[in-house]
């Protein structure tokens, strides 16, 4: 993890840390106070505007340290819509219905200007549009469903803020194994805006986060987690990590909507039957201890998502295990119904407890009970078989599939720089856009902060050969040795290869009026790049250096095809 984005956590924890307390004397003067009711378990005039502190703390980081783009944007607007949906709630109470509409309106923008949704998600043998569109509307029962299960664990002190911390760091770290230092950056700045926060809202609070606070961090932990997870990999990762990370607000929301269902309760109507309430009142736990044991479940799902990367086995049968514990829980505290206990019937089959649920003393159900004695451990036996069958067939390595539309790649370097990486990424995001403008300029862009770079370099080594044709590329590694390439050996010997690309300026993208014999039928650009070195570069003796990339073009295709220094 570079220093900059561990730099960034502490800024933005440093900000929130002054902050906090000024927004709440403010709030307490204004009147925006946390209210008393029935189901409620703070005392004393409490403040309820800490989202405020998040939110500018948030702000002013990324304005220090995140280069934005459109997708960057389209979270920021969109952030800024649920900030001040939940803000004019906590001064003047909005109706559920006119919340919602605020949150449909914020996922709309991440969709479609941002142009992001569940990427990968086909249906079989239907249009490609009615997937999309499928997508779409997954997308945001997700965004919308996210921001309302993180609200709603916002019961006691500290364990919104608490939990959305540990997310957002296990958002991160995947976000680096994937290459997306944007998506890390963007995390960890809100991870530490939380965590100035959490040291006034942990056990006793003095600050609420209200709703500004809850629903802002519950919009962006569902944004970011549709980029931060599997950009790389599978469809199915892409979905199924931020859900594993999350289990603990879904399952919450999700029993608490077939709890009010079961006693013909509105979703709306609250009660004190979460997650929270079970640990504090059933177990007699207290606040300190039931934040605690939801912040270690969180951790365990966590460690589960990031398992996955390198022994998916491994992380699915861990999965299986805690949701087996989960839901012995949920059984024991009766938070659905006091008859729902199914796996706790089953397992008094075998324990024989007095206190645990039994089937009835009749003897049709001692027959029953009697073969299932017999039958259950070959019934045990094939769930798991198929389980495991499911595990391998789902973690077969993806090999893409052939077909005439098949998008372009590019090859990616062995040894990435941070930069590399970047750009990398973004060249996804262009072919994905089909943005060929853009891509012309990435294309170019990798290919010079390869070339250019020697610290990531072995001995005869030549950066960026990939992206030059196929047919000059004998005589681009003739070129290379006989200019920027020619001491490159001694360097790397040496140790003193210290040349490396941080960053890059586009000067001018256009239309090229240069062809090469036999290959007049393509199209032709020429890209002007300003490269700046991490320090004077040895070679140039300058920090700075301008060159121009000439690109053709075919069926979508870049290749470079020439070099001016």
């Amino acid at each position: 993890m570079s220093l900059d984005i561990c730099l960034s956590f502490v800024v933005t924890f440093i900000i929130s840390l002054i902050l906090v307390p000024a927004i709440a004397k403010i709030s307490k003067r204004l009147g925006i106070i946390a209210q008393t009711n029935n189901r409620t378990i703070h005392k004393g005039i409490i403040a309820r505007t800490g989202g405020y502190a998040i939110y500018v703390s948030f702000l002013v980081g990324t304005m220090i340290f995140l280069k934005t783009d459109t997708q960057i944007n389209s979270i920021l607007i969109g952030g800024f819509i649920i900030f001040i949906t939940g803000f004019y709630d906590d001064i003047h109470d909005l109706s559920p219905r006119l919340k919602l509409l605020g949150q449909i309106i914020a996922a709309l923008v991440v969709i479609f200007y941002g142009g992001i949704s569940l990427k990968g998600f086909t249906l079989p043998f239907l249009p490609s549009s009615v997937s999309y569109f499928t997508a779409i509307c997954i997308t945001i029962l997700w965004i919308v469903g996210i921001t309302n299960a993180v609200n709603l664990i916002d019961g006691l002190d500290g364990l919104c803020s608490g939990i959305s911390i540990i997310v957002l760091v296990t958002i991160s770290l995947t976000s680096l194994t994937y290459g997306r230092t944007d998506i890390s950056s963007l995390s960890l700045l809100l991870a530490g805006a939380v965590g100035g926060f959490l040291v006034y809202n942990f056990h006793p609070a003095s600050i609420f986060l209200g709703d500004c606070g809850a629903l802002f961090l519950g919009f962006m932990i569902a944004v970011v987690s549709l980029l931060g997870f599997g950009y790389k990999s599978s469809s199915f990762f892409t979905l199924g990590a931020p859900i594993v990370v999350l289990m603990v607000p879904i399952m919450d929301t999700l029993i608490a909507i077939i709890r009010r269902k079961v006693h013909h309760k509105s979703f709306s109507e609250a009660d004190k039957g979460h997650l929270h309430h079970k640990l504090m009142f059933s177990l007699e736990l207290g606040q300190t201890k039931s934040v605690l044991i939801l912040y270690g479940a969180t951790i365990l799902f966590s460690l589960c998502s990031y398992i996955y990367i390198y022994d998916k086995i491994v992380a699915t049968i861990l999965f299986f295990i805690i949701m087996l514990f989960f839901e012995v829980f949920v059984e024991a505290t009766s938070m659905i119904d006091r008859k729902y206990k199914p796996i706790l019937t089953i397992m008094n089959i075998f324990i024989k407890s007095e206190y645990l649920p039994s089937i009835k003393d009749t003897k049709p159900y001692k027959r029953i009970a009697q073969r299932a004695k017999k039958k259950y451990a070959i019934v045990f036996a094939v769930i798991v078989a198929i389980l495991f069958s499911l595990v391998f067939m789902m973690n077969k390595e993806d090999v893409p599939k052939k077909s005439k539309t098949q998008t372009v790649t590019y090859q990616e370097a062995k040894k990435e720089t941070k930069l590399m990486s970047d750009i990398y990424n973004q060249m996804g995001i262009a072919i994905e856009r089909n943005n060929q403008e853009s891509l012309r300029q990435l294309v170019s862009a990798y290919f010079v902060a390869d070339y250019y770079t020697l610290s990531n370099k072995e001995k005869d080594e030549i950066g960026g050969v990939d992206y030059f044709y196929s047919e000059k590329k004998d005589d681009f590694t003739v070129y290379a040795k006989s200019g920027y390439y020619k001491e490159a050996n001694s360097y790397i010997e040496n140790k003193t290869n210290h040349q490396v690309v941080v960053d890059y300026k586009i000067i001018s993208n256009g239309t090229s009026h240069k062809a090469l014999a036999e290959l007049e039928d393509y199209s032709y650009y020429d890209v002007q790049i300003e490269l700046i070195f991490e320090s004077d570069n040895e070679i140039f003796n300058a920090r700075e250096h301008v060159v121009t990339v000439t690109l053709i073009e075919k069926d979508q295709r870049l290749s470079v095809v020439a070099l001016e220094e």
